[in-house]
């Protein structure tokens, strides 16, 4: 049998998380980019040129072409429901950053068209491929750590994004912190309450705003375990990201902070080169991830984590960014309660 012919995919927005997965796309012969659109024209051509494809601002003429099946859109946040919507209506399959959308509303809009419309749509919840994450999730399934009793994240960028970005993200919890809480579902299970605290540390400017540039948050799962995650926007040392999960017959943890394996012990101490953001971290994961997303098209298989799935998410990083912007506890159910389907 001869292999499927190759996905042709448009890629919309041209900005940092573009060229990631534009860096992973040139790594996956299945699928093709068959042109770049972005708002700002120059921004397109510039990301065009490089991975050697068209650039467009017409988002109108790539949902009318029949040649493009499916479209990754890596525009902000605020604007994921609409294009969702747009996208599904055309009947195109979607690939959309994290998350969804920016509030429940939004996304309930988003879920309801792309099941209406019969497409597939899959979230950028890249963590779910790296690695060390799927082991962990396999043994964790396999029963090797008994009872799960406990969880705990760390995540810290190294760099701080600018103030107009925050501003728009939805907060720490929704754009950072859901990275680690959807690995909380994917590894332990639902979480059913959380309470945030929050500071500002190396960006006053957001007081203004009632942000906050760290975090710490404390989960309680359905299934009875409990779990802590720190967040931060700046570090003076490098990307970190950390998880661990406990059970009653052992504990898995998984990091990568070195760009290599390489260590240099002396009597001065011990030196490595650090990572410094997470496309480092996530490179093999984001490969993984878009390679999954065209096979599952390409065979007719569900993608995951699904539009549904990660609205659940959504949910959770909703509650705890309520939590840190309140100072009390916040129930999922209180979010998802306040938009019926």
């Amino acid at each position: 049998m001869s292999p499927p012919a190759p996905l042709t995919v448009a890629l919309v927005g041209a900005g940092r998380m573009a060229k990631i997965r534009a860096q992973a796309l040139s790594y996956v012969d299945s699928i093709t980019i068959a042109t770049i659109c972005d708002t700002e024209f120059a921004s397109a051509t510039r990301l065009a040129s490089d991975f050697g494809t068209a650039a467009t601002t017409d988002l109108g003429a790539i949902l009318a072409d029949p040649v493009v099946d499916a479209v990754i859109l890596t525009t902000p946040t605020p604007t994921h429901a609409r294009l969702i919507c747009r996208t599904a209506e055309a009947g195109k399959h979607i690939f959309v950053e994290k998350p969804i959308a920016g509030d429940m509303e939004g996304a309930r809009q988003a879920v309801d068209a792309v099941e209406d419309a019969g497409v597939q749509c899959q979230v950028g919840f890249q963590r779910r491929f790296d690695p060390a994450q799927l082991k962990a999730k396999h043994k964790i399934e396999a029963g090797e750590l008994g009872r799960i009793e406990g969880f705990r994240a760390v995540s810290r960028d190294a760099y701080l994004p600018t103030v107009e970005f925050l501003r728009g993200s939805g907060g720490l919890m929704l754009d950072l912190g859901i990275h680690d809480l959807d690995c909380a579902r994917f590894l332990v299970g639902e979480v059913y309450e959380v309470s945030c605290i929050g500071a500002v540390h190396a960006l006053p400017e957001l007081k203004e705003y009632g942000l906050f540039d760290s975090a710490v948050a404390i989960l309680r799962f359905s299934n009875g375990a409990l779990g802590t995650l720190e967040a931060g926007l700046c570090t003076g040392f490098g990307y970190e990201a950390r998880t661990e999960v406990l059970g009653e017959r052992g504990k898995l943890r998984f990091e990568v902070d070195s760009r290599t394996p390489l260590r240099h012990y002396t009597t001065e101490g011990v030196s490595f080169t650090p990572l410094m953001n997470f496309g480092e971290r996530y490179h093999e994961a984001y490969t993984a991830e878009i390679r999954a997303f065209g096979e599952h098209l390409q065979d007719g298989k569900p993608v995951s984590p699904d539009a549904r799935d990660s609205l659940e998410s959504l949910c959770l990083a909703l509650a705890a960014q309520r939590s840190l912007e309140r100072g009390t506890p916040v129930t999922v159910s209180e979010i998802r309660d306040e938009v019926t389907t």
